[in-house]
């Protein structure tokens, strides 16, 4: 059991990934709907795009520090806002994690109340 899940996220974090290296954040919530309505029966699916989204850009900004300054871009950033520059990875892996939450939390809602026959 644990086995599958740790399969789709590594697939789904594949897909957050490539699609947001491709074509930019938005496509978080894209990627999102489409998995909560293949996975609506799925219990937890929220928490896997969840985490899988957060993989996918703690990812991206690895390979980011590793080919480029993204140390010295944190600090002066959180220097310019005063904030410790931990908070802005912090908000950096948050941020695609609500979208894939909320993306995929509307559509398995969606699914539920199509199902009951309440649209």
């Amino acid at each position: 059991m644990m086995g599958r899940a740790l399969i789709r996220v590594l697939l789904l974090a594949t897909a957050f990934a490539l699609a947001t290296a491709a074509f930019g954040w938005w496509t978080v919530p894209l990627i999102a709907v489409v998995w909560g309505a293949l996975a609506r029966t799925l219990r937890g699916a929220s928490l896997i795009a969840a985490i899988a989204a957060a993989a996918a850009w703690g990812a991206l900004l690895l390979w980011g520090a590793v080919h480029g300054p993204v140390r010295m871009l944190a600090i002066e950033l959180a220097g310019v806002m005063h904030v410790p520059a931990v908070a802005l990875v912090a908000v950096t892996l948050a941020f695609p994690a609500v979208l894939a939450w909320s993306g995929t939390a509307v559509m398995a809602r969606r699914g539920r109340v199509q199902g009951a026959g309440l649209d």
